[in-house]
């Protein structure tokens, strides 16, 4: 069965429709809509009890539907096409420019439906539609979008501000997020562990000209983790932000994710601060590693 918001959508379609097609088959009418001629029968005699405040017999809408012919009448007020908002053309139009900025996509679709959007709702609305993106170094997002799809290292010069302090960093970028700023997504060698960095506080860049000494011989390279979580434990996938995530059929509460390890020693820290959740893992060499911690 529709929902409520099903149905209301599609009589704010239907009575335009039909107010500019008087006569409309009802089978037809019917097909146009994906509905059978029942449902769109209820709908009419719906249309009855609806028109403006005040529910006197001249402000509801008539319509009649004899020898299969849809007629309707009192409706010039909602006869109209349901229009986007001035704020809602903005939101859908500053989503499109934030799209374009991120990697892999095709860039000149976008470009096209935020073009036809703005001049859409622009006549609409009878004003045009001006959206600000989030605002970024353009040099810097060009750099980071090709380091993100090449996959390379870089170095940048990060401001802290909690401390203070500008520190050197080497990353590997994985992904640009928008929010309040953008924000990227990243390895840490330094700190071992992903990190997130504000674009803002980001003073130089460089692509790194050497192996981060942070990684050690026996971890050259990411590796794929695959680790099953309690129910208690499924938080730490949206704390991982992580799109590899498998939910357990049968009701079981638990949950599966996937996602790249750049260190072994980090993943042992991990399984120690959260083994009490962590209720299968394939990867012997960090068990092993987080045993050893133990002593």
């Amino acid at each position: 069965m529709p929902s409520a918001r099903e149905r209301l959508t599609r009589l704010l379609s239907l009575v335009p429709y039909l107010d500019a097609h008087p006569g409309a088959d009802l089978e037809a009418t019917a097909a146009y809509f994906t509905i059978d001629s029942d449902t769109l029968i209820d709908d009419l005699q719906l249309l009855f009890v609806t028109g403006r405040p005040g529910h006197m017999p001249d402000d509801l809408i008539d319509a009649s539907w004899e020898g299969g012919k849809i007629y309707i009448s009192n409706a010039e007020e909602v006869s109209v096409p349901v229009r986007l908002s001035a704020e809602e053309a903005g939101v859908l139009v500053l989503a499109l420019e934030l799209i374009d900025t991120l990697p892999g996509l095709d860039t000149e679709a976008v470009r096209t439906a935020a073009q036809k959007l703005r001049l859409a709702a622009g006549e609409n609305l009878h004003t045009p539609v001006e959206v600000s993106p989030i605002p970024a170094d353009e040099e810097l997002m060009s750099f980071l979008k090709e380091a993100i799809d090449t996959e390379a290292a870089v170095e940048i010069d990060y401001y802290v501000g909690s401390r203070d302090e500008l520190t050197r960093r080497i990353i590997a970028p994985s992904k640009l997020v928008p929010g309040a700023d953008w924000y990227l997504d990243a390895w840490c060698y330094a700190a071992q562990a992903p990190r997130r960095f504000a674009l803002s506080s980001i003073r130089t860049w460089t692509s790194a000209t050497h192996p981060p000494l942070a990684v050690s011989d026996s971890q050259p390279s990411a590796r794929e983790v695959t680790l099953t979580l309690s129910a208690a434990g499924a938080w730490l996938a949206d704390e991982l932000e992580l799109s590899e995530r498998e939910y357990f059929a049968n009701g079981e509460p638990r949950v599966r994710i996937r996602f790249l390890v750049h260190s072994v020693d980090w993943l042992s820290r991990f399984l120690l601060c959260h083994a009490d959740v962590i209720t299968d893992i394939d990867e012997p060499e960090a068990v092993e590693a987080a045993l050893l911690r133990l002593g």
